[in-house]
């Protein structure tokens, strides 16, 4: 008993030593190192040496001294520092953890790294990490060179520390990096506390969107707000920023904005005087969806317009990541006022698209006129893009641009939107069913804004638009081969094909048709009270007060057709001979009864529909033969001629008898002779309408080509000869009617295509009148004259009478190496990727980005243009038109467009254009210094403006537009 007693004794004692001595090498530990814990670490050698004095107590508590590779240490929040759930693989032992945990303790387990050592102080509770330390806490990740871990306080506290190979600029490496989720920042010192999520931090750089904040002090509370004080705010990415704002302090509200107290702006480190007492940024959203908030307006005035203005003010809606909205207005201080609403969605892989809505309400600058209520016009402009992607056997797409007459006027700044005088619309569904069936919708609207009105009162507006609005739908099968539904044999009856087409349309347009009741040309008088001013096209107002006139005169048209192939067939070998059948028809709303009432034709419009339908057939050859020059030069071999004749014949059978009903049969006496007349009842009677009567018409045409054949110049070529093309084409056609009482042969029209060289490209086109015309006595001034049956050669008018003629001569030049396949930049994001959804946008509007890539660009095209209607005199229309631009350095390029009309021997419009990519900043100048006419005036419009969005309202404009010059 006394034995085990003195046994118990000796254990007990040697181990209250072993415990004495370990309590006095950590307080020695902790006595040496004290002063290094409590500031910043210069030199990562002497925490070596205060390592090394603790080898015994890191080996017992199981820590890699080797320093071969990292220390991975995981603390739980519910352990103690002594706890057994420390290990070196960094996981934490279940059994460890208490059931019952305090609600202090840490929710996450603290893992931490480090490449140089790591030195645990028992005493004190802390982990101090030394070269490329690494803590992570759930989503918060801290890297730096030396990180102190105090497990009784809940922080870490990290600093950079001083670079041992630069002893001499004392330049710090490791600077922490914090981590936060998503978000980054870059710091000099921080600590930070796991329980509170608040942190202490010297010297912050973060990203947040297209800005970055930087400042010398910050604070971080548990909500996600930093305190920043000695900050800048800017959005230009590089380490000393070409511009910032400099305020004292500001508040980074978490993910959503940042708000600033004083601040002045600085550019080129010269701070500008002006200061302004607060500012808000806000953040844009994640996925591009941006952010909604107030859009401030432009300001200024038009020296003879309008007056002084605040436009394009208002809110924009940041609805979804799929679609946004904005609402801006404007006003003037002569009263004029504007509304608009622009919209742009998009869906990935599906489709995308944009939408704008603008109304203005102008107002006469001059006092008499308001006084009397004159001046006053209401403009609209509706634009809508829809961009689908082809998905399965249905499509829809729109492309509208409607607008008024004098909204290009009066609205837009640019010029050649300005100077545009059509403008076209169209919305398109399509659809199949299976392999043969399809079927289509459409809504069209075309546009001719007219001419300017010489009257002085008019101050230049235009006149006499003509707007057109049309609908059409058609259904359709396929051509299909009935006599090999189940692939053929090859026998030549199995070629034959059938299919159908049906198609309708509804037309209402200003330009009323007009109605020739001339009794010269008819044969006979009308009893009908016709409007004297439907003789001629009667252009109104396009306007709800004239919609029942433009619906009396609309009309429907269905058209239906069943377009048959049959089998072709060689004669002599070399002759295609290829016979057809056509059966073609037309349905209508309304149609006409003629009555004769006192030796005049009485007209009556009944509301039955009806159908009028008419077939034809025929056969056309054609063949192809060839005719070869031989030529001994240095290159030159041979060149080749090819002929391609065609001739075609086509009947078509009378459709006026009483049998088919179409037309109806009127016997009226003119001069005491009786004469029958076969009037349509669909048509009515006028300028264009058929008789009906049979028709046999000869069609031919003659195509010619040439090329050469020439050596090449490279002896290792793979190939000796190489063909080159002198004229693509030479073609001349007409017709002739074998049935017609007088006209027989059409004009004849000669075209020509032909690429020179590698760059220069020529189109020639002209009309021959083979007729000749007669002068009329009564007109005096320039006349066209009265075609007769008889030909020009014959009256000693030359073989034919010119009617147009115009030919186009084009060439451009660019670099080879230039490379078109990078992507272009948007100016208005200063990070050089550009994601999918910016290309699908830069692609359906290329004028509103500079493509940088492309050394220098020089387009030259010379226009002539000749017409001479009869005996009229020639119009000549003659102009050269350069656009080019020009790379002057890697982010500076000019841009020119520019021309010559010979006939009013003056330039035309003229615009020059500068861009300058100022990294950050985008710098802008279009100078037209020539307008071209009396009507508009020369303008410029200069912009230096911040590329980001956040800052869009941060630049510098001058410009003087064609609203100086207009009627407002």
């Amino acid at each position: 008993m006394l034995e085990l007693k003195r046994k118990a004794i000796i254990i007990s004692s040697v181990v209250a030593a072993f415990l004495i001595f370990s309590t006095v090498a950590c307080v020695q530990q902790r006595t040496k190192r004290t002063g290094k814990n409590q500031g910043k670490p210069n030199v990562t050698t002497s925490a070596k040496q205060t390592a090394d004095s603790l080898l015994a107590v890191k080996k017992q508590a199981g820590i890699d001294t080797t320093g071969a590779g990292k220390n991975a240490t995981s603390i739980n929040g519910a352990a103690t520092p002594g706890d057994t759930s420390l290990t070196n693989k960094g996981l934490t032992d279940s059994t460890a953890v208490d059931s019952l945990s305090n609600p202090d303790d840490l929710q996450n387990t603290v893992k931490y790294t480090s490449e140089d050592s790591t030195i645990t102080d028992a005493v004190l509770k802390q982990v101090h990490l030394y070269g490329n330390a690494e803590v992570t806490y759930g989503t918060i990740n801290l890297k730096a060179n030396y990180i102190r871990l105090n497990w009784i306080t809940n922080e870490v506290y990290a600093v950079g520390t001083t670079d041992p190979a630069d002893s001499t600029s004392k330049k710090t490496i490791g600077d922490p990096v914090f981590q936060d989720g998503p978000e980054t920042y870059n710091t000099k010192e921080i600590r930070y506390n796991f329980k509170t999520k608040k942190a202490l931090i010297q010297g912050i750089v973060t990203q947040e969107g297209d800005g970055n904040i930087r400042g010398e002090k910050v604070k971080k509370d548990a909500e996600g707000n930093f305190y920043i004080r000695h900050s800048m705010y800017t959005t230009c990415n590089l380490t000393h920023p070409h511009y910032y704002i400099n305020a004292p302090k500001i508040k980074m509200v978490n993910k959503k904005q940042v708000i600033s107290g004083p601040f002045n702006l600085v550019i080129s480190d010269v701070p500008l005087p002006i200061a302004l007492p607060f500012g808000f940024f806000p953040f844009p959203k994640k996925k591009e969806n941006g952010t909604s908030g107030i859009l401030f307006p432009t300001y200024g005035e038009e020296p003879n317009g309008r007056g002084f203005y605040l436009r394009e003010g208002g809110y924009y809606f940041a609805i979804s990541e799929y679609i946004n909205a904005s609402v801006t207005g404007q006003i003037y201080s002569t009263g004029s006022w504007g509304l608009g609403v622009a919209s742009t969605y998009s869906r990935r892989y599906q489709y995308n698209g944009n939408f704008a809505l603008r109304f203005n309400k102008n107002k006469s600058s001059d006092e008499v006129d308001r006084d009397l209520g004159r001046g006053q016009t209401n403009d609209f402009s509706i634009i809508w893009s829809h961009a689908p992607r082809p998905r399965g056997n249905s499509q829809f797409s729109a492309n509208v641009n409607v607008s008024s007459n004098s909204y290009n006027q009066l609205q837009e700044f640019e010029t050649n939107k300005y100077i545009s005088n059509v403008a076209s619309s169209s919305v398109q569904y399509n659809r199949t069913f299976g392999q043969f069936m399809r079927a289509a919708g459409s809504l069209r609207v075309n546009q001719n804004f007219g001419q300017v009105d010489p009257d002085p009162a008019a101050n230049g507006r235009k006149k006499d638009g003509k707007t057109n609005i049309s609908t059409d739908f058609s259904f359709g099968v396929n051509q299909i081969a009935p006599f090999a539904l189940k692939g053929g044999r090859g026998r030549w009856y199995e070629s034959f094909r059938l299919g159908l087409d049906f198609s309708g349309n509804y037309e209402l347009t200003n330009s009323l048709t007009p109605i020739d009741t001339n009794s010269a040309s008819l044969g006979f008088s009308i009893i009908n009270d016709i409007d004297p001013t439907r003789r001629t096209t009667k252009i109104v107002a396009f306007n709800l007060n004239n919609l029942p006139e433009m619906l009396k005169d609309a009309q429907f048209t269905g058209r239906y057709s069943l377009p048959i192939s049959l089998p072709n067939f060689k004669v002599l070998r070399f002759v295609n001979v290829t016979p057809s059948l056509s059966l073609q028809g037309e349905v209508f709303t309304k149609q006409y009864a003629y009555s004769v009432e006192r030796n005049l034709v009485r007209i009556d419009t009944l509301k039955q529909a009806g159908t009028e339908y008419s077939y034809n057939f025929g056969a056309g050859v054609n063949t192809r033969f060839y005719g070869t020059f031989f030529v001994k030069g240095k290159r030159l071999e041979a060149i080749r001629h090819t002929v391609i004749p065609s001739l075609s014949f086509t009947y078509t059978p009378d459709f006026t008898g009483d049998a088919f009903g179409f037309y109806q049969k009127v016997n009226i006496k003119t001069r005491g002779i009786d004469r029958e007349y076969s009037l349509s009842r669909f048509r009515g009677v006028g300028t264009g309408v058929s008789n009906g009567r049979a028709s046999s018409v000869v069609s031919f045409s003659l195509n010619n080509s040439f090329e050469m054949k020439l050596k090449t110049k490279s002896d290792t070529a793979a190939q000796q000869f190489e063909k080159v093309s002198l004229l693509d084409n030479l073609s001349l056609g007409g017709n002739y009617n074998l049935l017609a009482d007088s006209l027989n042969l059409s004009n004849i029209t000669v075209n020509a295509n032909a690429r020179i060289g590698k760059n220069l490209n020529l189109n020639f086109n002209m009309n021959l009148d083979p007729y000749a015309y007669e002068a009329n006595p009564r007109v005096l001034s320039n006349q066209v004259g009265t075609k007769v049956n008889k030909y020009a050669i014959t009256q000693g008018q030359g073989l034919a009478n010119l009617q147009n003629l115009g030919f186009t001569l084009g060439t451009s030049f660019a670099p080879k190496s230039s490379d078109k396949t990078k992507p272009v930049v948007p100016p208005a994001n200063g990070n050089p990727t550009v994601t999918e959804e910016q290309r699908e946008f830069i692609a359906q509007n290329p004028e509103l980005y500079v493509d940088f890539n492309i050394p220098w660009n020089v387009s030259l095209n010379y226009n002539f243009g000749l017409t001479k209607p009869g005996l009229s005199k020639a119009q000549l229309i003659q102009a050269v038109q350069v656009t080019g631009d020009l790379s002057l350095s890697k982010n500076f390029k000019v841009s020119v467009n520019t021309g010559f009309d010979f006939t009013a021997f003056e330039p035309t419009i003229t615009s020059l254009t500068l861009y300058r990519d100022l990294h950050c900043w985008d710098m802008s100048f279009s100078w037209t210094p020539f307008a071209g006419s009396a009507s508009r005036v020369s303008n410029y419009n200069f912009t230096l403006k911040v590329k980001s969005s956040i800052l869009q309202d941060l630049k510098v404009t001058r410009r003087r537009s064609f609203y100086d010059r207009s009627a407002y």
